[in-house]
């Protein structure tokens, strides 16, 4: 059985290998253009995909952000919506009551809450 310390590299940095270089060790890259160059180039690579995912994080956390405020806004609208309900009906129970301004005040109440809950509901997310 083998042991798993002894099949990666001594030494390493964020797991690549610092002895040998895309493949290449410090002695091939001794004096050697064309090693220099498929260095650079395995290092331009590198580069462009950490670019990449740079930017694959940056969307993923543009997702976030959107989602979360979304689910905000949802949350804020049904609290809302269900304390005008409740708003309206007492409105219009003392409304059929005989209590007029009472009744008036609590509806109006009632309607403001339930724009505002539409309002949180239906609204767009600036781009």
């Amino acid at each position: 059985m083998t042991d798993s310390a002894d099949s990666k590299p001594k030494n390493s940095i964020l797991g690549l290998s610092t002895d040998e270089l895309a493949g290449l060790s410090a002695d091939e890259l001794n004096n050697n253009p064309v090693a220099i160059k498929m260095l650079l180039h395995y290092y331009r690579q590198l580069v462009d995909e950490n670019g990449a995912l740079k930017n694959t994080n940056n969307t993923l956390e543009t997702y976030v952000s959107a989602y979360t405020q979304q689910k905000s806004d949802a949350a804020t609208s049904a609290v809302l919506l269900a304390v005008s309900n409740i708003s309206i009906g007492f409105g219009v129970n003392l409304l059929t009551g005989g209590t007029t301004w009472p009744g008036v005040a609590s509806l109006i109440t009632g309607i403001g809450l339930a724009a505002a809950g539409l309002y949180f509901a239906f609204r767009r997310q600036a781009s």
